[in-house]
């Protein structure tokens, strides 16, 4: 059971941090292969990656509402229910990720003609995600599995699972990307299809440990053998549906955010592009203490142990902020030496450090934040948090319109655009949680 030691916390938070560690050198690795293409290939993957993660996030959200509700039933203390949450999650995944298959991989020409401005990039895209869409199966049952794993608290498996999609994923882009190891060279197109063969690996690397792995065999989990309850495939969708929408059009917000200053221009985008492959580092921390924070606040309401929701949130902040020091801090004191492992085009490389500086600041504030914002979906608010995502959202895009468009600022000065939508998704989340606290929460 979940305890609020430190040394807990951070055994149930660590795996995770290191596993978003793993996928980020994954991500600044491609981004230096696909580089090596050339700046159109760079540009147009990066783009093509970034419309992919916005309709991952679909799935991300299922997964969350996954986690959420078996840490809920772990705190009952109810097995049974956890594996069959866990089949109507499967069962759900595999019909969203069916669908959004189908837009990709059948839809992109239409879709990216009307969004993308540059002619060069634009075909390119279309070819990165021709071979990419494939992978979005194997990544939906992988997230169903993963918050089963953080839903209870036994997070190790991540590391391995992650470092093996990582070494794959690596070893792949070599030999696909560049024709190494007897490997066909397929260029732009072999950046995409490592991706979707490292996460087909990891996939059946997840479901062989969730089958039989010692650890999980009282959840009585069997293959083919689990009922598919309305009624759990009806809540499941009520809990998951406003994170999925949550997840989805706050990428799509980015998707946006990019799509605007790929029309500045192609050093403004690269620039751009070389601060979000970074940028992800600051997930690192911030995704595993809010994935922390939904597995704690979910177990504690299940066991309806309100106060120690409080003293977990506090915890889970301060871990979060120090963290977070430790790992992105050169974006303040070296951020150059950070821009050179993916480029040395000096301009890109003044332009980039300096977008950093302010990332550095805008982000450390989602450290906390995000703590905040998680507890709301946790106590099963999910609806609510929705409103709130909708809400920070609008104001950022409005805040951008004006920046990009209304008063043309520079490349650096429009990342300012960021405290705009952590101050307002804080400010609203404190907010309700007060009112929540004042209205249910008693000290016992």
């Amino acid at each position: 059971m979940l305890n609020l030691s430190t040394k807990n916390i951070l055994k149930v938070t660590v795996p995770i941090m290191l596993g978003t560690f793993i996928q980020n050198i994954v991500l600044i690795t491609d981004s230096i292969l696909v580089n090596k293409l050339g700046t159109i290939n760079f540009d147009a993957a990066n783009n093509a990656g970034l419309l992919y993660v916005c309709f991952f996030m679909l799935l991300r959200g299922m997964g969350d509402g996954t986690q959420i509700q078996i840490a809920k039933e772990y705190g009952q203390n109810k097995l049974i229910d956890i594996k069959n949450t866990l089949s109507n999650s499967f069962l759900l995944q595999v019909i969203l990720s069916s669908l959004i298959f189908i837009f990709l991989f059948y839809f992109k020409d239409d879709f990216l003609s009307a969004i993308v401005k540059s002619d060069e990039i634009r075909p390119k895209m279309a070819l990165f995600l021709e071979y990419r869409s494939w992978g979005i199966f194997f990544a939906s049952l992988q997230v169903s599995i993963v918050a089963f794993f953080i839903g209870v608290g036994k997070t190790r498996i991540i590391i391995v699972s992650t470092l093996l999609l990582a070494l794959s994923n690596i070893f792949l882009d070599f030999g696909l990307i560049f024709g190494m190891f007897g490997l066909p060279e397929m260029g732009l197109r072999g950046a995409a299809l490592a991706s979707t063969i490292a996460e087909g690996i990891t996939f059946v690397f997840l479901f062989i440990n969730l089958l039989y792995h010692p650890d999980f065999k009282l959840f009585k989990f069997t293959l083919f053998k689990e009922r598919i309850y309305t009624l759990k495939t009806n809540l499941l969708l009520k809990l998951s549906t406003p994170l999925m929408i949550r997840g989805f059009i706050a990428l799509c917000t980015w998707f946006v955010f990019f799509s605007l200053i790929e029309q500045m221009g192609e050093i403004e985008l690269e620039s751009a592009h070389v601060v979000r492959n970074l940028f992800f580092l600051t997930f690192i921390p911030i995704f595993g203490f809010g994935s922390a924070t939904r597995t704690y606040v979910a177990f504690y309401n299940g066991k309806k142990e309100n106060h120690n929701i409080k003293k977990a949130l506090k915890k889970l902040m301060m871990l979060s902020v120090m963290f977070y020091f430790v790992i992105f801090h050169g974006a303040v004191l070296y951020p150059k030496l950070m821009v050179r492992l993916i480029t040395q085009n000096e301009i890109i490389v003044d332009i980039s450090a300096q977008i950093l500086n302010i990332v550095f600041w805008s982000m450390l504030l989602y450290a906390v934040v995000n703590v905040v914002y998680n507890a709301i979906s946790a106590l099963g608010k999910t609806m609510l948090s929705l409103l709130i995502e909708t809400i920070a959202i609008l104001l950022y895009l409005y805040s951008t319109y004006l920046v990009i468009i209304k008063w043309n600022w520079s490349i650096v000065n429009i990342w300012y655009v960021e405290f705009v939508y952590f101050i307002t998704l804080g400010l609203l989340s404190v907010i309700y949680l007060r009112y929540y606290q004042k209205n249910t929460l008693k000290t016992e």
